[in-house]
């Protein structure tokens, strides 16, 4: 099934990434557990495991775009 541009209709589409939502979540998990790693230095071993999540959820789940009307949404929802 060929994805359309719910504006213009046009076919050509592209995968964007949610970047707003990485540095969000991305900063305001490394600032938790930047702070938490002074109290218990167990939690500076788990912030590159945080990095890593954040940045599997940022091409994971990509928004589509369209090229001709730089039209963004979620393909997901109906």
């Amino acid at each position: 099934m060929i994805m359309r541009c719910p504006r213009c209709g046009s076919t050509r589409i592209v995968p964007v990434g949610q970047y707003d939502k990485l540095i969000y979540f991305g900063l305001a998990g490394t600032i938790v557990l930047g702070f938490a790693g002074f109290r218990l230095p167990i939690f500076w071993l788990l912030l590159p495991f945080w990095w890593l999540g954040c940045l599997l959820f940022y091409v994971k789940r990509p928004l589509a775009a369209c090229d001709e009307c730089n039209h963004q949404w979620n393909p997901r929802k109906p």
